[in-house]
C-alpha cells in the first residue's frame, strides 16, 4: 500500500483550479492502474525463489539447490496444472507468496541459529511464505534441500515415489503417483526430520548405476551418507593382471606351496595375507598413488582417499580357497563355526596393514571387510585405532531363526567393543543374496524382521548398505535386471525403515498399497501381509534344505493357491481403474508369477520321483 499511499499524497486535486477535473480523472486513472498492480501480485501464483549464490548438492553430483527448485516446479505442475516462476532472490521482493529454497538470505533471517543434524530437512512456514532447506556441511554442501522438496511434495501433494519408472523395462508412470487437481497450500507447515541411519546406500546408488538412473531411484531410496568414507569393495579384483606373471607368489597357496590361478575368472584369485613383499607392494602402491602416479586399477572401484585406504579380499573366498601355505595354516580354524574359519588370519595381516599404513600417514585410517568366514571378531588380534570395519552378512533376513539372530547379533555386538563402541568406525553391509540367487525365485518378504534387526543394533552401527534392490540390480542384462522388480516393495519399505525405524510397518504398507493399487488396495495389503507372514513366522534352520523348505513350509500348495487366488481378486478389483490393474498386473508378472511356476514344476516333480 506504501505506492498507493506516495501516488495519492502527491496528486492531491485543487478545488480551485481550473484544471482539477483533468487532475481527477489523471488520479482516478493512476489509482486504478495501482489497484490492477497490487491485486496481480497479491493473486498472482506463488513463486520459487533461489539463492543469489545456490549452493551445490550432495546428489546429484554437480548440480545446486536449483535442482531442488526445478524438481519442484515440475512436480507442481504436474499436481495442480500451476507453473510456478522460478525467480532469484533479488527479484523476490514483489512477491506475495514465496517458496524459498536452500540457502537464501530469507531464510537464514527468519530462521536464525538452526543447528542441524547430518542430512536435517526443514519444511517451514513464514506467513504466506514457505522455505525449503536444510542441512549444509561446513564445506559448504547441501544435504536437505532436495529431501525438503520431497517430504513437501508427498505431504502437501500426495505425491508418491514408490520405485523407480525406468521406461526400458516397463512403462513409466507405474511406480509414480501423482494425484491431480491439488491446492497448494504454503502455510501451516512446520517439519524438521533427519534420517536416523547415516548412511542408507545400495547397488542402484554405490558403482554400477549411471546417474540418470540414480536420479530416478533417489526420491525412492533417499539414499545417502554422511559419513566421511566408503564401503571397501573389490580392492583386489585387478590383481591377477597386475601381478600374477610377475609376483605369483603374492596368490593363495595350497599345503605344497604351489598355486593354482583360476584364469577363467580372475577376479576369484585370492592373496596370500603372508607372501613375503605383498604388504611392501601395497604400501609402494599408496604411496605412488600419493605422488600422482598410481599403477592402473591397483584398488578396483576403492583407491586411497586422503585419509583413508581400502582393503577386501575377493568375493567367493571359501576356506577351501584361502591360502593354506605353512604360515597361514597356522591361523586358519577350520573346526570353527564357518563365520570364524579364516577371522585370526585375515585380521593379523588387516592389523599389520592398518599399524603400517598408520606409520606412513598418521591421519589415515584403513577400511576393511568382516565377511565370508572371518565376520566373526578375532581373539588373538590387537585391533589397531585406524582400523574400520564393515561387517557383511548374508542371514539378516533368516534372523527370525533364534540361533541366527543370537550368532548374527553378537557378532556385531562385539565387533563394537573392539571398535571401542564408536559407530563411526562401524558399518553393516546386508548382502541379501539368498535364495534369489541360487535357489528360488520366492518372494522374500521381511519388514518386521527389518525393523526388529535395525532397531537392535542402532546403538552398535547407524551406517547400513543393502545390496541394492537385490544383486542383479547390478546386472545389466535385461533378463537378469527384470529379476530386480520382484524385491521392488521390500526395497521400498527398507528405504523407510532406514531413514525412520520407528516408523510402524503396517501404516507404511497401507499407504504404499493405497496409492499404488486404488480399489484393489485391501487385497494388495493382506496379500503382503500373507508374504510377510510366510517368510517372517516360518523361519528356517540353518542346516534345513532350502529348496525343499520354500515348497514344503514356506509355501506350501495351499499357502500358494491363497496367494493366486488374492492376485486374481486384486485384479478383478482394479479392472476399472486403468492404472490400478496396470499396476496389480505388473506386480503378479514380477512377485509372483515366476515362483508360481517353479513352484508347479518342483510339486509336479516331486509326484513323478
Amino acid at each position: 500500500m506504501s505506492v498507493l499511499w506516495t501516488v495519492m499524497s502527491n496528486r492531491v486535486p485543487d478545488r480551485n483550479s481550473k484544471t482539477s477535473g483533468v487532475r481527477n480523472m489523471h488520479i482516478k486513472s493512476t489509482v486504478t492502474f495501482v489497484l490492477w498492480m497490487i491485486s496481480a501480485i497479491l493473486w498472482a501464483d506463488p513463486v520459487i525463489v533461489t539463492p543469489k549464490l545456490p549452493a551445490e548438492i550432495s546428489f546429484p553430483p554437480g548440480e545446486t539447490v536449483c535442482y531442488a527448485a526445478k524438481f519442484l516446479q515440475m512436480h507442481i505442475r504436474a499436481a495442480t496444472g500451476k507453473n510456478l516462476a522460478i525467480i532469484p532472490e533479488s527479484e523476490a521482493e514483489k512477491y506475495a507468496e514465496r517458496i524459498w529454497i536452500g540457502n537464501t538470505r530469507f531464510s537464514a533471517q527468519n530462521l536464525g541459529e538452526i543447528r542441524f543434524q547430518p542430512e536435517e530437512l526443514l519444511i517451514q512456514s513464514v506467513d504466506s511464505d514457505l522455505i525449503l532447506c536444510g542441512e549444509i556441511t561446513p564445506k559448504g554442501i547441501d544435504r536437505g534441500t532436495l529431501f525438503a522438496v520431497y517430504e513437501y511434495l508427498e505431504r502437501a501433494l500426495g505425491i508418491r515415489w514408490f520405485f523407480a519408472d525406468i521406461s526400458a523395462l516397463y512403462p513409466d508412470g507405474l511406480g509414480t503417483v501423482i494425484p491431480v487437481g491439488m491446492e497448494l497450500k504454503l502455510s501451516g507447515w512446520n517439519i524438521r526430520t533427519y534420517p536416523r541411519c547415516r548412511q542408507r546406500e545400495g547397488g542402484v546408488s554405490y558403482y554400477y548405476e549411471p546417474v540418470e538412473i540414480q536420479k530416478k531411484w533417489h526420491p525412492v531410496l533417499r539414499f545417502g551418507s554422511s559419513l566421511p568414507y566408503r564401503n571397501a569393495n573389490h580392492t583386489q579384483i585387478n590383481w591377477y593382471h597386475l601381478y600374477h606373471e610377475t609376483h605369483p607368489e603374492y596368490f593363495a597357496k595350497d599345503r605344497t606351496g604351489r598355486v593354482s590361478f583360476n584364469h577363467r575368472l580372475p577376479h576369484r584369485n585370492y592373496i596370500c595375507p603372508n607372501a613375503s613383499g605383498l604388504l611392501e607392494q601395497m604400501l609402494e602402491n599408496i604411496a605412488a598413488a600419493d605422488a600422482g602416479c598410481p599403477p592402473e586399477n591397483a584398488w578396483g572401484p576403492c583407491p586411497p582417499e586422503k585419509n583413508y585406504v581400502y582393503f577386501a579380499f575377493n568375493d567367493g573366498m571359501t576356506l577351501q580357497k584361502t591360502c593354506h601355505c605353512s604360515i597361514c595354516e597356522r591361523l586358519l580354524q577350520p573346526e570353527a563355526p564357518e563365520a570364524g574359519q579364516a577371522s585370526e588370519l585375515v585380521f593379523d595381516f588387516v592389523t599389520r596393514y592398518a599399524r603400517a599404513v598408520g606409520t606412513c600417514r598418521p591421519e589415515r585410517s584403513l577400511v576393511t571387510l568382516a565377511f565370508h568366514h572371518y565376520r566373526k571378531p578375532p581373539v588373538q588380534c590387537d585391533i589397531p585405532e585406524n582400523l574400520n570395519v564393515i561387517y557383511v552378512t548374508k542371514l539378516m533376513h533368516y534372523a527370525n531363526d533364534p540361533a541366527t539372530w543370537n550368532a548374527e547379533t553378537a557378532y556385531i555386538r562385539d565387533w563394537a567393543y573392539l571398535l571401542k563402541n564408536n559407530p563411526d568406525r562401524l558399518r553393516i553391509w546386508l548382502n541379501i543374496v539368498h535364495p534369489m540367487q541360487y535357489v528360488s525365485r520366492v518372494p522374500c518378504f521381511y519388514p518386521n524382521l527389518f525393523q526388529k534387526w535395525l532397531r537392535a543394533n542402532l546403538q552398535y552401527s547407524d551406517a547400513y548398505f543393502i545390496n541394492g534392490l537385490n544383486p542383479y540390480l547390478k546386472r545389466l542384462d535385461e533378463s537378469a535386471r527384470r529379476k530386480t522388480l520382484a524385491t521392488y516393495p521390500m526395497v521400498w519399505l527398507q528405504s523407510r525403515l532406514l531413514w525412520n525405524p520407528d516408523t510402524e510397518v503396517e501404516a507404511l504398507l497401507a499407504d504404499y498399497t493405497a496409492n499404488l493399487y486404488g480399489p484393489a488396495g485391501k487385497t494388495m495389503f493382506r496379500l503382503f501381509q500373507l508374504l510377510t507372514e510366510r517368510w517372517e513366522k516360518c523361519p528356517m534352520p540353518s542346516d534345513a534344505d532350502e529348496e525343499n523348505f520354500i515348497h514344503t513350509v514356506r509355501f506350501p500348495q495351499a499357502a500358494a493357491a491363497e496367494v493366486e487366488a488374492l492376485f486374481e481378486q486384486a485384479v478383478r478389483e482394479a479392472s476399472e481403474d486403468d492404472m490400478a490393474r496396470r499396476r496389480v498386473e505388473f506386480c503378479y508378472s514380477a512377485l509372483w508369477r515366476p515362483f508360481a511356476a517353479e513352484s508347479e514344476a518342483w510339486h509336479q516333480k516331486r509326484k513323478v520321483e
